[in-house]
């Protein structure tokens, strides 16, 4: 893996440009995008999904591609809930998540497709350039071609900036990982930009995920990996910025020894041999609680999620029309950082978190991360949630995005930061501890430490 062949000053300096020529307004692409194809987005009975089969055991495609659903049984000490049934998704295909990058004009540009998910409350988002797994660029689906494809499988003289194995959503996907990656193309080489691509600068991309539901989840775990600091990177300065946004920059540029990573990793082995996490596999008709029928799949008390069947049709994707299941969770799902000044820069509060699909049990998530259904009533709430309600001069960031609409039916997220007031204190439990966003980024290089919803947090504060 090669990384950080890009200077970090550079893409700070395509962070603080807010405008190019080549997409003057952003959010006219999109409405442009959006009235160039037409949609078509159902919900149906799972018994009516065309080349899907609902036993008692999974739900599964014909071609055995693709994804399944089957059940869960879990046993953890983790968390208020000590054993429960669930089911979740099994993808084991290593998708692609990769985006393009270039210097025009000397500006840090990323190439990002206007892309219509059929789970996106706002169907058509902004994603990476390339977001594809096995079964659609092999095309199982007898659709298109994956465009820019061979730019990340095969790079050749470009640079290859970031380049990880990272979690998805490990509440509701089984093990489930996709290659993250940040490919720079020279600036001599042309690079054909397609009708529905566009060229935007990270000042636009900031914009749009500071308004919400305009960057989709997997384009905002690439951003993720975005860092204003490298080993050469001066400590201190907000690199022109001013205020909030200023100690973001010196928070990434905090310098990071590699005994501080390493004590860290220690602190996260512990958490993990602390907490306990048995994992089954088991046939749908056996989830206690669950209720599996041809109409969808569903908890009985009407908790947590629903697998529902959607019917899709549009113009503008690799296949024009399909079937598919997909997850419904219930409203109100909350991730948000709590974070404090220290040194003059900011340090950020994350948990150990253990998750069923968890490749590695636990990773790290952020301070209050609220899965909807999960818990009784207030008193049940996890530590800190309730400076949810705090001062509303404290939130820095507020806004909603959606998660995986590819898998995922109107999930979306609040994505919450609160700056606590100089002085400030907060009590949190031992699984928790105080990092600065250096460190997290220097961890999530390493691979399975740092959470899907962390991740996109992340790419909220670029």
């Amino acid at each position: 893996m090669s990384i950080l062949v890009t200077g970090a000053e550079d893409f700070l300096a395509s962070a603080l440009t807010a405008h190019t020529p080549l997409t003057p307004d952003p959010e006219a692409f999109l409405r442009e995008r959006a009235a160039a194809s037409s949609f078509r987005v159902e919900q149906v009975p799972l018994g009516a999904l065309a080349n899907w089969h609902l036993g008692g055991d999974r739900l599964s495609h014909s071609s055995g591609r693709f994804f399944a659903v089957e059940g869960l049984s879990v046993r953890t000490n983790f968390g208020p809930v000590p054993r429960w049934c669930q089911p979740v998704i099994v993808q084991p295909d290593i998708g692609v998540l990769g985006i393009l990058t270039q210097r025009i004009d000397g500006v840090h540009h990323f190439l990002m497709q206007a892309k219509m998910e059929p789970g996106n409350s706002a169907l058509v988002q902004y994603s990476a350039t390339v977001q594809a797994t096995p079964s659609n660029y092999q095309r199982v689906h007898g659709g298109k071609p994956t465009p820019y494809l061979d730019y990340f499988l095969r790079p050749g003289r470009r640079a290859v900036v970031f380049d990880q194995l990272l979690s998805e959503h490990s509440s509701w996907y089984l093990y489930k990982r996709n290659r993250n990656m940040i490919v720079e193309v020279p600036p001599d080489e042309r690079v054909p930009v397609g009708e529905e691509f566009t060229w935007l600068t990270l000042g636009q991309l900031r914009g749009l995920l500071a308004r919400g539901n305009r960057v989709n989840m997997n384009a905002r775990t690439v951003l993720s990996s975005i860092a204003y600091a490298t080993a050469r990177s001066r400590p201190g300065g907000g690199g022109g910025c001013e205020g909030f946004h200023a100690e973001v920059v010196r928070s990434h540029r905090r310098q990071t020894s590699d005994g501080e990573v390493a004590r860290a990793m220690t602190w996260l082995i512990d958490q993990k041999t602390r907490f306990e996490l048995d994992v089954r596999r088991i046939a749908l008709r056996d989830m206690a609680g669950w209720t599996c029928d041809e109409r969808s799949i569903r908890h009985r008390e009407r908790r947590y999620f629903e697998i529902v069947g959607l019917s899709v049709g549009a113009t503008s994707r690799e296949v024009a029309a399909w079937t598919q299941p997909m997850l419904r969770p219930n409203p109100g799902n909350v991730v948000a950082f709590v974070c404090r000044g220290r040194r003059g820069a900011l340090e950020f509060l994350v948990q150990a978190m253990a998750q069923p699909g968890a490749t590695d049990r636990v990773e790290l998530a952020a301070t209050v991360q609220l899965t909807p259904g999960n818990y009784e009533g207030p008193g049940d709430l996890p530590p800190l949630a309730a400076l949810l309600d705090c001062d509303p001069s404290w939130r820095v960031v507020d806004a909603v995005q959606s998660e995986d609409g590819g898998r995922f039916l109107h999930a979306d997220t609040r994505h919450v930061v609160i700056r606590l007031p100089d002085g400030h204190a907060v009590e949190a439990p031992a699984h928790y501890r105080w990092m600065s966003l250096g460190l997290l980024n220097r961890l999530m290089r390493l691979g399975y430490y740092v959470n899907v919803e962390t991740r996109s947090l992340m790419a909220c504060l670029l």
